[in-house]
């Protein structure tokens, strides 16, 4: 049986430079700020803030800052799994189950996250490319507002100094 159809959700990565990623992504691609979020990562033993940005045709752009983050890129064996990584969607949580058989059909090594609300499973293509594999019956940009994100990005600011 072949698992379900994905298509590309996000794609995420690390920043060491909020005002210029925002910068760059706000004015120079033109972008809006959608989305932002902080919280305490259990896997990554860290605080987190989470933003992501929307390109005109959809395509949504999420970068990742914490205090653990010393670099370097990519190579680094301590980076967490799901920071660099493209983000497949799903339509239903049957289907990252389906997918989790899958991988394991084709003894493809795959990490497992599960909170409670939803799983997610991260693995690597051949080439190290890290892609993310999880359930949602819509694209993330369903609570997108920029006025919320920047609020989340200034109180991000408070607490870590920046």
């Amino acid at each position: 049986m072949q698992p379900a159809a994905v298509s590309v959700d996000h794609l995420a990565f690390p920043t060491r430079d909020l005002e210029a990623t925002d910068h760059f992504y706000s004015k120079v691609l033109a972008a809006k700020l959608v989305h932002a979020e902080s919280g305490y990562s259990p896997s990554w033993k860290s605080d987190y803030l989470l933003i992501t940005y929307a390109l005109p045709d959809g395509t949504r752009l999420s970068f990742y800052d914490w205090p653990a983050d010393t670099g370097p890129y990519p190579d680094d064996p301590h980076m967490p799994d799901d920071v660099f990584h493209i983000g497949l969607r799903c339509a239903a949580p049957r289907d990252v189950i389906a997918w989790q058989n899958h991988l394991f059909q084709h003894k493809v090594v795959y990490h497992n996250e599960d909170d409670g609300q939803s799983r997610r499973l991260f693995i690597r293509d051949p080439n190290g490319i890290r892609f993310e594999i999880f359930a949602s019956e819509s694209a993330k940009s369903g609570h997108d507002h920029e006025g919320n994100a920047r609020a989340v990005i200034g109180e991000w600011k408070k607490i870590s100094g920046d």
